[in-house]
């Protein structure tokens, strides 16, 4: 686990301890996801920029939603990269994303 500071525009930073389980591919990736350390999800928009959007969530479907909502209703590749990524490397993030049909 990691400590982390995220710097928004327009409101307090983002601060919290736990790990990176997804990013967009690419050398400078745009969108990061992260699992704190009291298993919330934290979602990272334009993660190189100096002044990032930033949120925490209870659940993985929160911060999709959230991340269609900056993007008018649908998700940019880099944020289907990320969530593919997280859903590699965390399981709540595997069974939102992941349809099942038995």
């Amino acid at each position: 686990m990691e400590d982390y500071s995220i710097e928004r525009a327009g409101i307090p930073n983002l601060d919290f301890t736990g790990e990176l389980i997804g990013q967009s591919t690419g050398p400078t990736p745009r969108v990061k996801i992260y699992r704190t350390k009291g298993l919330k999800f934290v979602g990272e928009w334009n993660a190189n920029l100096k002044m990032a959007q930033a949120q925490s969530f209870d659940k993985p479907l929160e911060l999709i939603f959230w991340f269609k909502r900056l993007n008018a209703g649908s998700l940019t590749a880099d944020a289907q990269d990320a969530i593919e990524d997280a859903a590699k490397h965390d399981d709540a993030f595997k069974a939102a994303w992941n349809e099942h049909v038995d």
